[in-house]
């Protein structure tokens, strides 16, 4: 029967997930180095299972594993020693018996330093083993002891790896999962909202005769509701849509797009007076989805984030790096107080009424999410009152 202490071994040694994997350079570097420090042909990183010991590496030997009943190893790890000696396995009677002290390899010397977790739960050995009777000095103890530190610590940090990776896995799934429930829900939204319209619409023209002032003024507050309902839905999906863009690789005329853009949005927003201008932006080669998505939503924030009857003007401008594109829009419209420099990146921060500015506060949440997706940064500049400068960079 499995004592508490083995089943705790046997766990330990589960998670490093080590059991089975193919020769690696860095265990084997340990194994000759050990060996040749030793002056010992042998060497082994030797871990034991529940019916056998397994050698993640073997210098001097050709074997992968043996059974549990020949493991000296074993001994090594329930002897509670820093080092486990044998300077005769032919006369110890533990071992004399051994097949692989009676035939080939024929072992006479052991030394085995017990590799332990960072809990203290000894697992496997880090070992040099002589075909005659060889005793190791103290400098030669002490360097098989360093090594076998380091097996912990690559053993360690391969867990650690391993976890990490699951973990992203994990965050991964959940994002997608996140990304389509944020998706769906805002889709399957459209039709009731498209409904109350329609119905209001058809309730509006028919009771128009008979409804006085206050019932019009209560009709126009709900289909603004209606508007701002259908925009923050649009927004979501553009949302949930910006964390899976599909990354592709084209030629994208930049100037030509970012004109498109201002004319759109400008008449979309009845807006007839803004001036535009560029610095002749560049051809680049990239995703024509993402850089539409982060132009369209800075246009759109520099357009609408305006004093009272200004003039929207709006500036882009772009210096070109060995390595990157760094692209700047600039606005003379409301300006960002410092301390909002980083709210204004979060899903549904706003810092205006709606009655002010209408909007979601999704827009430029999706935008950093885009350009963090192409491998860039983005962050602001501005004085509140004075306007605004988005810079963004991304590589070439």
């Amino acid at each position: 029967m499995i004592n508490d202490n083995e089943i705790i071994r046997l766990q330990t040694l589960k998670e490093y997930k080590i059991l089975d994997t193919l020769p690696e350079e860095m265990f084997d570097d340990i194994t000759s180095l050990a060996s040749t420090i030793c002056e010992m042909p042998i060497s082994l990183i030797s871990l034991i299972d529940e019916d056998r010991q397994f050698f993640k590496s073997h210098h001097g030997i050709e074997l992968n594993e043996t059974p549990l009943e020949l493991s000296v190893c074993k001994h090594a790890i329930e002897s509670d020693e820093d080092m486990f000696e044998v300077i005769n396995l032919r006369e110890d009677k533990r071992f004399k018996d051994n097949l692989l002290v009676t035939e080939d390899p024929k072992i006479v010397s052991y030394f085995g330093i017990p590799l332990k977790s960072i809990k203290g739960v000894a697992f496997g050995t880090l070992c040099v083993i002589g075909r005659e009777k060889k005793k190791l000095n103290q400098q030669q103890k002490e360097a098989i002891k360093v090594l076998s530190r380091q097996v912990v610590n690559l053993l360690e940090l391969r867990k650690s790896n391993f976890l990490l990776k699951t973990y992203q896995k994990k965050l991964e799934n959940y994002t997608n999962e996140s990304r389509e429930f944020i998706y769906i829900a805002a889709h399957d939204l459209k039709a009731p909202v498209r409904g109350i319209d329609s119905f209001l619409n058809i309730i509006e023209k028919k009771y128009n005769d008979i409804w006085d002032e206050k019932d019009k003024k209560y009709l126009d507050i709900i289909f603004d509701n209606i508007t701002r309902m259908n925009n923050l839905i649009l927004d979501l999906m553009n949302y949930a849509n910006s964390t899976s863009i599909e990354i592709s690789k084209e030629k994208i005329d930049v100037d030509a797009m970012v004109h498109d853009i201002f004319e759109n949005l400008s008449k979309n927003l009845n807006i007839t007076n803004a001036k535009f201008k560029t610095n002749a932006l560049p051809i680049i080669i990239n995703s024509t989805n993402a850089i539409n998505l982060i132009f369209n939503n800075l246009i759109n924030n520099s357009l609408k984030y305006q004093n009272n009857e200004a003039i929207p003007k709006i500036e882009i401008v772009c210096t070109e790096k060995k390595t990157e594109w760094i692209f700047e829009v600039k606005d003379n419209g409301i300006g960002i107080a410092q301390e909002y420099f980083e709210t204004v990146f979060k899903p549904f921060k706003r810092l205006h009424l709606q009655s002010e500015y209408p909007g979601s506060g999704l827009g430029l949440a999706a935008t950093k999410k885009i350009i963090e997706i192409l491998n860039g940064d983005i962050w602001i500049k501005s004085i509140e009152g004075k306007g605004t400068n988005f810079i963004f960079r991304i590589p070439k």
